[in-house]
């Protein structure tokens, strides 16, 4: 029996071409739905926003960007003052203390200024490849891959990586996304596994991607 032949890099390209064409008819508004101004509030919003929802997020940021305005500020605040700014959010114990320490490396190595490159980024506490490439693709206009739980999802379902490693599904990406369609390319997958391609029950009669996908557990009609 013949072995089954992978998908050349050109082929994953043309596919990912045609889901950024769909895409993008399909969810115009496509966009990183966290609230932010700055690099620094984007940061911030990042490190709350793990294993929670952004809209929650964006009720605590309100109060809390309108209190802590620079790293400074976080950097000099008691952790049972920020805990009790972000108690809403889960692990808000572990975040406040995240976000003290990140900012305290951020006045001490940087002037108090988000550093705009992924090696220093993921130097800070708590910020991993996946915080640091959102924040340079989103806060400093850069084309980085943000690998979240959608964009792991869908691309593994559509056949562009076969790696579970967000590290290594990054890299794959970076070769097979046009370079100025990468944060589209994230924000168009983040929308669309959130309306379409559900992790638990994909509503694929109506994806408009369907026949690109070669997802074997697809939902019946």
């Amino acid at each position: 029996m013949a072995a089954t032949r992978k998908p050349s890099s050109k082929a994953k390209t043309d596919v990912v071409k045609q889901v950024l064409n769909r895409l993008e008819k399909i969810h115009p508004d496509a966009k990183l739905d966290l609230d932010f101004t700055n690099p620094l509030e984007l940061l911030i919003a990042l490190i709350l926003a793990a294993q929670a929802r952004d809209d929650l997020v964006n009720q605590v940021t309100v109060p809390l960007f309108k209190n802590y305005r620079t790293a400074e500020d976080y950097a000099r605040a008691s952790l049972p003052a920020l805990q009790e700014q972000i108690r809403k959010i889960n692990f808000y114990r572990n975040k406040a203390k995240s976000i003290h320490n990140c900012c305290s490396e951020i006045v001490a190595r940087y002037g108090g200024k988000v550093p705009d490159n992924l090696d220093d980024l993921i130097s800070l506490p708590g910020v991993g490849r996946k915080t640091a490439n959102i924040v340079l693709g989103n806060a400093f206009g850069r084309q980085a891959i943000g690998v979240d739980t959608h964009v792991m999802r869908l691309s593994q379902r559509l056949g562009l990586t076969i790696n579970t490693n967000p590290d290594k599904i990054e890299f794959d990406l970076m070769s097979i996304v046009p370079e100025k369609q990468r944060v589209r390319f994230c924000h168009l997958l983040q929308y669309h596994g959130r309306r379409v391609c559900l992790a638990k029950k994909p509503r694929c009669p109506e994806c408009a991607i369907e026949n690109l996908c070669p997802y074997r557990e697809k939902t019946k009609s």
